[in-house]
């Protein structure tokens, strides 16, 4: 085909056109798109030769998968296909008049091998019975392995049977050992402060559903969104009310400690373009607002953790991808599209900042710039962006050589990467959501936290220096954060310094209505990191920390401003890098 292109076009450059050399040139590129039979098609005796199978067992395999039409017309399926009743979903091989056979595109055949053989092991009820439990069991021991790779520590409890009211009288008393109504979860994880409740679908959309049969779609995405969606925020709602499950096998679990609840609602089916569409599953009804889970397919889940760095990225996703402006803002075909552009940008949406100052009253008014900047944001379509995915994922099991071609793709360097690692290998109480928090910021800002540190040690004081960060980029006062860098003075008891700043922290979380914070405490003498403090404490202060709150400076005397939270996206929306520091 090339030549004879290149040919023609010479002869048309030259001044010499040749109809024969152009009827050539166009022949060859029709001929590429429209071979002969015998190049677009095989016989059973190829595939016996190249696969080396019993000559029965591929004639079997030809009966099961052939398209028989009987008498329709090639109209007839055309129609049927572009209607919905794709012929080829579960047939897609087509065996000509002399027995040749063709597959016409590689992308039905995953799916018809699964359809067509399920199709046979419904006809016989114990057999699909087992099928449909085994399915289920490779749903949760999977999504299970893929959580465990990323919540290194985590306590995982499945198949968690607990109890609810099952009355309003019961309600109203809620007292848990009275309750009567018995409930079961698929996943509950718990790792310090965070507990992420997992629910496994293992139901597949059906034939109906796959032809476009609006009503059928609907009937199959409650069964494996809503329903999913449903059974973790009744766990939730429990844990928030109650502070802990009351189960059938444990007795009673304590979960005062929890501070952050995140759902996931993992399928079997993969449902890419409807799974990236939360904003329209809210529309739609399928999802309510005040309960969304991060809804994502086994294949995608067992990829996104196979790539994160570290668990605390891996949180960090997860608080982003739930937030329901998300979808709304940013436009993607695909979930490891998002991811990876999390990958890029951290899929930071700004939040309404009248929100935001509801959420935080300490905070000042929202500037007119800000409500501006706010109501002029505009969405983002994301185009593919697993090129670079793809490649890895197709060389990671080949010889080093060829896989060091393929880079694994990563979130963008963070400085305070190291921090974030070492918080886990102290197992520090908190070290997942810190580490999330830390790596939310902008770039900018996450390099200023990195030198918080040594800022401080450089003017060593005798009574020690610190510096108070409140981070409220987020429309839930539960997401408050209040960080702290302080030092040891040289020869000072460590064990006062360390009391003294846990009380300055809890009493300084109380004034500004934030449910967690954390002191990095530097020793002034080595330089080095002495201690991390954590403190989730919503309840009320002791004595000396409440001597504390009258020394503290007022809330109104904080600086104008709301930490981003985020990296500076690329394109669609925008938001200010704003950064405020206080004692």
């Amino acid at each position: 085909m090339g030549n004879a292109v290149l040919d023609a076009m010479a002869a048309e450059d030259e001044g010499r056109a040749n109809r024969q050399l152009t009827e050539q040139a166009m022949l060859s590129v029709t001929s590429m798109f429209e071979p002969p039979a015998e190049q677009a098609t095989v016989t059973i005796d190829d595939i016996v030769a190249h696969t080396s199978l019993p000559e029965e067992c591929v004639r079997a395999v030809v009966e099961r998968f052939r398209l028989d039409l009987g008498t329709d017309s090639p109209i007839d399926v055309v129609e049927a296909f572009t209607s919905g009743r794709n012929p080829l979903r579960t047939r897609p091989l087509i065996v000509g008049a002399d027995g040749r056979l063709m597959l016409p595109h590689p992308a039905l055949n995953v799916f018809a091998v699964r359809e067509n053989i399920e199709e046979h092991l419904k006809k016989t009820a114990p057999v699909w019975s087992q099928y449909a439990k085994h399915r289920g069991d490779l749903l949760e021991s999977r999504t299970h392995a893929a959580l465990e790779r990323v919540l290194p520590g985590a306590r995982f409890r499945r198949g968690l049977e607990y109890y609810l009211p099952a009355s309003d009288d019961e309600a109203e008393a809620a007292d848990p050992s009275k309750y009567t109504k018995r409930a079961e979860g698929d996943h509950l994880i718990v790792l310090d402060d965070v507990a992420i409740i997992v629910e496994d679908k293992a139901v597949a959309l059906s034939a109906l559903s796959r032809g476009g049969k609006a009503a059928r779609i609907r009937t199959d995405l409650t069964g494996i969104i809503t329903k999913a969606a449903d059974q973790a925020g009744r766990m939730r709602d429990a844990i928030e009310r109650d502070g802990g499950l009351r189960t059938k096998n444990e007795g009673w679990i304590d979960l005062s400690q929890i501070r952050e609840i995140h759902t996931i609602a993992v399928s079997l089916d993969d449902l890419s373009t409807v799974l990236t569409a939360t904003a329209e599953l809210v529309r739609a009804g399928l999802l309510a607002e005040g309960n969304i889970p991060w809804t994502v397919s086994l294949h995608d889940l067992e990829l996104i953790t196979g790539l994160v760095a570290r668990p605390a990225e891996f949180l960090l996703y997860l608080r982003r991808r739930r937030n329901p402006d998300v979808t709304v803002m940013f436009h993607a075909p695909d979930e490891m599209d998002l991811f990876l552009y999390f990958f890029e940008a951290c899929l930071w949406v700004e939040p309404d900042p009248v929100q935001v100052r509801a959420a935080f009253p300490f905070l000042p008014e929202p500037t007119t710039a800000e409500l501006r900047r706010y109501r002029t944001r505009n969405p983002a379509f994301l185009t593919s962006r697993t090129d670079a995915l793809d490649q890895w994922f197709h060389t990671q099991d080949r010889d080093g050589a060829r896989s060091a071609l393929a880079p694994k793709p990563a979130m963008v360097p963070s400085p305070l990467a190291p921090l974030v690692d070492e918080l886990q290998s102290r197992n520090v109480t908190g070290w997942l959501s810190i580490g999330a928090t830390l790596l939310s910021g902008a770039t900018d800002v996450q390099h200023k936290f990195a030198r918080h540190g040594s800022e401080l040690l450089d003017s060593p004081s005798p009574e020690g220096r610190s510096l108070t960060v409140p981070l409220t980029a987020s429309v839930d006062p539960a997401e408050g954060w209040l960080f702290v860098w302080a030092t040891h003075p040289a020869g000072a008891d460590s064990e006062e310094t360390d009391r003294r700043f846990r009380n300055y922290l809890r009493a300084k979380k109380h004034q500004l209505g934030l449910l967690r914070g954390v002191v990095f405490l530097y020793d002034q003498s080595t330089r080095k990191l002495l201690d991390i403090c954590y403190d989730g404490h919503t309840g009320p202060l002791d004595a000396a920390q409440t001597a504390i709150l009258s020394s503290l400076r007022p809330p109104s005397e904080l600086h104008r401003s709301i930490h981003p939270n985020a990296k500076r996206p690329q394109g669609g929306t925008r938001n200010a890098t704003r950064h405020k520091r206080k004692r």
